[in-house]
């Protein structure tokens, strides 16, 4: 089945952009978005030699240039750092969305809403990060606060921003319940089943995805993307494939979410 990996972040290691090319053809995935979280995340999923670059939106860049048909480019904004110039930029680069992670404050800020504006106005979908952070290097003075980036807090954007589709990282992990229900009840808002093989996922059966995925719209808000290196791409792709199964899904519903949505929301030809 086609498919559009909609969240895969650029990885440090030599060879690693050739090895994800073939996975991709071996597995059919058409486009993959890849992210750049740059200098606070060293080293995030190196498994093997590094290669001493640093994963930023400069390097997402020229991998998105070099593979056109391939990649696209989700560009990293650090609410709290970053602000809509930032949003001007990476529109006027090529990125085709915009990824928030580690914000300062909580995502529905105030502070935020011209970002959120500009997004709006340039037809950027965001991702945002939910769950549980770990830094591959432990940076307390940060101060990260997960709590910043609960699910809960992209209700209020959405509402405020009703054009911008809003796309809610690794369904909430410990929040899934309140990720289901904004993703069912707000039209702007859908989530990614992202994570670490197995992950988060893990602490959920085949027949609670069955009693999660109940709502008949479920297929039109959910949407692949992997998050892991790419020696775990398959089987995750093998994840999503018994949550379908066990949701009952027919073929136009596995599109849906394995490369439809994807292919719409972020305008993919």
């Amino acid at each position: 089945m086609r498919k559009i990996d909609m969240h895969h972040h650029l990885v440090e290691e030599v060879g690693y952009v050739d090895s994800l090319l073939r996975e991709m053809d071996r597995l059919k995935i058409e486009k993959t978005a890849l992210i750049g979280l740059g200098k606070l995340f060293p080293n995030l999923f190196v498994h093997g030699e590094h290669d001493g670059s640093v994963a930023d939106d400069d390097a997402v860049e020229r991998v998105v240039r070099a593979h056109p048909d391939r990649f696209f480019g989700l560009g990293f904004i650090r609410l709290g750092v970053d602000g809509a110039d930032k949003v001007d930029e990476l529109a006027s680069r090529g990125f085709k969305g915009l990824k928030f992670h580690i914000p300062r404050k909580r995502y529905d800020d105030e502070e935020y809403f011209p970002v959120y504006e500009r997004a709006q106005a340039l037809g950027l979908p965001c991702l945002f990060h939910t769950g549980v952070v770990w830094l591959p290097t432990p940076r307390p003075e940060e101060r990260i606060s997960s709590f910043n980036m609960d699910p809960i807090h992209i209700e209020g954007i959405a509402q405020l921003f009703p054009d911008l589709p809003l796309i809610i990282a690794h369904l909430g992990v410990q929040s899934h319940l309140t990720a289901l229900t904004l993703v069912r009840i707000l039209p702007n808002i859908y989530a990614d089943m992202s994570g670490t093989t197995p992950g988060w996922r893990a602490n959920l059966t085949m027949e609670d995805w069955k009693r999660l995925l109940w709502f008949p719209h479920a297929s039109e808000k959910l949407l692949f993307g992997t998050d892991v290196h790419v020696a775990e791409i398959a089987e995750n792709i093998g994840i999503y494939e018994q949550i379908c199964d066990a949701a009952e899904w027919d073929a136009p519903q596995r599109l849906n979410l394995f490369h439809g949505n994807a292919a719409r929301l972020f305008n993919l030809a």
